[in-house]
């Protein structure tokens, strides 16, 4: 799974590509997102436009991205989830803990607007 982080100032982009499960695919999402919070990144958009599905792995993986990251001030907000990924989160309650956005846009413009 190519992940890709972008990193703007305190702000960055992780872009995931492919299943969000147990595997290599999720060991290099983990390792992305821990190495940009040891980098000083304070707010991160999760891009799941190409992530087709996630299991209870990859859940539990943004559950510790989401407590990393606000454990540092921060704020974690997820963006393109397609149904089966947002169906993930309601099925596990979890929608209502997670920030969904429509685009990578309107996702970081919420950062400044909540300031």
């Amino acid at each position: 799974m190519p992940t890709r982080l972008k990193k703007q100032g305190t702000t960055a982009i992780l872009t995931v590509e492919g299943k969000l499960a147990l595997g290599d695919n999720l060991d290099e999402f983990r390792a992305q997102w821990s190495d940009a919070i040891a980098m000083g990144i304070r707010d991160l958009v999760v891009n799941l436009e190409k992530v087709p599905m996630v299991d209870s792995s990859g859940i539990g993986s943004l559950i510790r991205c989401h407590s990393g990251i606000t454990a540092v001030g921060g704020r974690l907000k997820l963006v393109g989830a397609g149904d089966m990924v947002r169906q993930s989160f309601r099925i596990m309650r979890l929608d209502r803990v997670f920030e969904f956005y429509e685009n990578e846009a309107s996702a970081l413009a919420s950062f400044t607007a909540s300031v």
